[in-house]
């Protein structure tokens, strides 16, 4: 099977839990937070076009909804589509655009938005050096890319080696009730990941030499998300995974 159909295999496997995961946080603590943290970050510019690239179950475009931004969310995966489009209907909102497409090849003119938010995305990509060069393109002089991400490869393969995978699946097993948490997806996510481009770059500075590349010269970082964004205390068992960072980018006017 091509890398990408694997991928999307796999996600599309975790779709329905991803649905009922978001439509809850849609209604807690997280929301809050990630509100605060995006209105801080966005371009003081009306109407704002704002993309969610890999949209998911739809979390994101909602909060970007709530900011007052023209919102188009895209993911590879029709399952998570269709749960974006099912929480958009419970949760009442109106307005938004989901669309299905390769954040490696965006059917989006040049500089058609002002505002790309994406999260846990780039590390899943095959060819995510293109999918910046992509959002690069898209997105208008002046405006932000702000992507929330976590050298996963690397994590997951520290997970393997300390025997934590097994832990996690038997945590889930017993408490979560779900099939995304059996040891057979947990290994297939490990597997992959390990399989990825980003598996050995050293991020978030690889991000950094990209978007330089391409030109950007300003940025904005948080190196540990949960610490300082949520502040959750990170559990022992989880320092073996990379914690979760932030990165704004500022297009040149």
């Amino acid at each position: 099977m091509e890398m990408q159909e694997r991928i999307n295999t796999y996600w599309s496997k975790r779709a329905d839990e991803f649905g009922d995961a978001r439509y809850t946080d849609m209604q807690g603590r997280k929301r809050e937070c990630w509100e605060k943290l995006i209105r801080e970050h966005l371009p003081q510019k009306k109407p704002l076009r704002a993309l969610d690239l890999g949209t998911g179950a739809g979390f994101f475009s909602f909060i970007l909804h709530n900011l007052g931004c023209e919102v188009t969310g895209i993911d590879y995966s029709e399952e998570m589509l269709k749960n974006a489009r099912k929480n958009c209907e419970r949760l009442g909102y109106s307005g938004i655009t989901f669309l299905q497409m390769d954040a490696q090849n965006l059917r989006f003119e040049d500089e058609s938005f002002d505002f790309i938010f994406t999260r846990n995305v780039t590390w899943t990509l095959p060819d995510p050096e293109k999918a910046y060069r992509e959002m690069l393109r898209v997105l208008a002089p002046g405006g932000k890319l702000m992507n929330a991400d976590a050298n996963y490869s690397a994590g997951f393969q520290k997970m393997d080696e300390a025997g934590l995978t097994e832990k996690m699946a038997e945590y889930a097993n017993q408490n979560y009730k779900h099939p995304a948490g059996s040891l057979d997806m947990l290994r297939e996510r490990n597997d992959i990941a390990r399989s990825l481009y980003v598996a050995g770059k050293d991020r978030p500075l690889w991000d950094l030499q990209i978007l330089m590349a391409g030109g950007i010269e300003r940025f904005w970082f948080d190196l540990d998300v949960n610490a300082n964004i949520f502040g959750i205390s990170r559990d022992p068992d989880r320092e073996k995974i990379s914690p979760e960072f932030i990165l704004v980018a500022r297009k040149n006017p």
